[in-house]
């Protein structure tokens, strides 16, 4: 845990709900007001999200496109998100750790 600096651990988020039709890895990424994977929306609009530290939360996202329904599209093809609404992003953004 001493190595995360930017986000204290428990701001950092570690695991995420991914959108069913956005799988196809392990990884979620979050950089420059965009995101190459979709969080999802399963909680009635909302995504879970565990800790660093080990508490964790559901979130609920802002942005009506956050929440879009299931299109089972190949997120590699369509490419990243950039949300011209960026409350959803900052929110994320604010609790994502940075690669060493």
């Amino acid at each position: 845990m001493s190595d995360m600096k930017k986000t204290p651990p428990s701001m950092a988020w570690v695991f995420l709900d991914e959108r069913q039709d956005s799988i196809n890895g392990g990884a979620m990424i979050v950089s420059s007001g965009s995101w190459g994977d979709m969080p999802a929306s399963y909680h009635n609009g909302a995504c879970g999200f565990s800790f660093a530290h080990g508490h964790s939360e559901i979130h609920k996202w802002l942005d009506p496109r956050t929440k879009a329904p299931v299109r089972y599209v190949d997120w590699m093809t369509v490419g990243v998100f950039t949300p011209t609404d960026q409350r959803d992003i900052r929110w994320i953004s604010q609790r994502t750790s940075e690669a060493p």
